[in-house]
C-alpha cells in the first residue's frame, strides 16, 4: 500500500518515526536514545512488550506498598 518499507527513519530534529505498512505511526524514538544505536531498532511492538516485562519483573521483585493518608483521624464520638 505504501511507497515505503514498514522501519524507522529519520524525520529531523534528531528524531526517528516509525511507519508500518499502512503509513506513519504515532510512535517516535529519539536518535540519542541506546536503542537506536544498533541498527535498526526494534519493532514498537517489541519495545511496548519489553516495557511490559520489566514492569512486570519490578512489581514481582518490589514490596507491597503502604499507603499514606494526610487526613486528621476523626475526634471519637460518645455515645448520648
Amino acid at each position: 500500500m505504501s511507497d515505503k518499507e514498514a522501519g524507522w527513519y529519520y524525520v529531523g530534529d534528531g528524531k526517528l518515526r516509525y511507519r508500518d505498512d499502512y503509513g506513519w505511526t504515532e510512535f517516535y524514538m529519539d536518535t540519542a536514545d541506546p536503542r537506536a544505536q544498533d541498527w535498526p531498532p526494534p519493532k514498537p511492538r517489541t519495545l511496548l512488550q519489553e516495557l511490559r516485562e520489566d514492569e512486570a519483573r519490578r512489581a514481582a521483585i518490589a514490596p507491597p506498598r503502604r499507603v499514606l493518608s494526610w487526613r486528621r483521624p476523626r475526634p471519637h464520638r460518645t455515645a448520648r
